[in-house]
């Protein structure tokens, strides 16, 4: 029997080219084809340079073993396991609060798990076991994410195998379950492997958990301290629009859903710097024709291939979806 089930999407489109975490996917994966190309050039002599000098070992520490360590990967499916979580989460954590900032939340992520798999360590700052990969700092987006879009659904491709007979198939499953369950199963294993700490075992889970940790606080403060104050600045910015906006009203708008026709929130807005939604197209209407959101707001939904002005919204009656 055979088991196998992978994240292959979410319900979110984002605006922008992830740049950072297209990036980093890639030098993630240029090291580790620069280090088995040396690893069959050398005989595998090149493998334990490599652990000395680009994972971290916290008995012989070096400052940007600390960086080094989060691009460099143990095997192939090391890295592709890793790569598939940092592109869900990273391109859609990248759009929603910046380039900039999440490309610092990722760096925070990664050296604190680190931190704390030297801290569930046996011998803490002694311990001659090597880390490396990118996982800490990827459990920092997920923590990101987590508290970004807890109620966005993440879509997962199984594959499953009984007796020569072979299944596959797709399943959705909403973030504010996925996710927790996945920190919850490593915070289990984190406390067994130090429970344990005589073997040393759980350690990565640790990591894991301190990364995801960050991730979360990080996000916590940004909605709290920072985008407040964004949208505080945009608010001041407000000039009154000069000339009437050409739109067809089909029906008066209004702030309450349609009683007679209750309408299934499928819309999502940007507007230049984050991603709302999902509305519904009476609450999109609404917040355009009372100023909540400007004409320069574009708008996305299943089954358009680009985002689209949302004063076009104007030209539907309400409930069409």
């Amino acid at each position: 029997m055979f088991f196998f089930f992978l994240p292959v999407g979410m319900n979110y489109r984002t605006a922008r080219l992830p740049i950072v975490t297209l990036s980093l996917i890639g030098l993630n994966t240029l090291v580790y084809l620069i280090s088995l190309i040396f690893f069959f050039n050398t005989g595998g002599d090149s493998e334990l340079w490599i652990y000395q000098h680009l994972w971290l070992i916290p008995a012989d520490w070096h400052w940007y073993a600390s960086f080094t360590s989060m691009f460099v990967h143990a095997g192939i499916f090391h890295l592709l396991g890793n790569m598939v979580f940092l592109f869900l989460f990273g391109c859609c954590v990248e759009d929603m609060i910046g380039r900039a900032r999440f490309a610092a939340f990722y760096l925070l992520g990664g050296l604190v798990a680190e931190m704390v798999f030297i801290a569930m360590t046996p011998k803490h700052f002694l311990t001659p076991n090597p880390m490396g990969g990118a996982s800490g700092a990827i459990s920092a987006c997920m923590g990101m994410y987590l508290l970004l879009r807890a109620d966005a659904n993440i879509e997962f491709k199984y594959f499953f195998m009984l007796f020569f007979r072979f299944w596959s198939g797709e399943f959705a499953v909403p973030a504010w379950v996925v996710i927790p369950f996945w920190f919850l199963k490593d915070l289990l294993r984190a406390v067994l492997g130090l429970w344990a700490s005589h073997s040393g075992g759980g350690t990565a889970f640790g990591a894991h958990v301190g990364g995801f940790l960050v991730g979360f606080a990080a996000i916590g403060i940004y909605k709290l301290v920072v985008k407040p104050e964004a949208s505080d600045a945009a608010m001041e910015k407000v000039k009154p629009v000069s000339r009437p906006m050409r739109i067809r009203v089909a029906a008066p708008v209004s702030a309450e859903p349609a009683a007679t026709r209750p309408e299934t929130p499928t819309f999502f807005l940007h507007d230049g710097t984050s991603q709302t939604g999902p509305f519904t197209l009476s609450q999109v209407q609404a917040m355009l024709q009372l100023g909540a959101i400007g004409e320069e707001t574009q708008y996305w939904r299943d089954g358009l291939e680009n985002w689209q002005n949302v004063t076009d919204l104007f030209g539907q009656p309400d409930g069409e979806q």
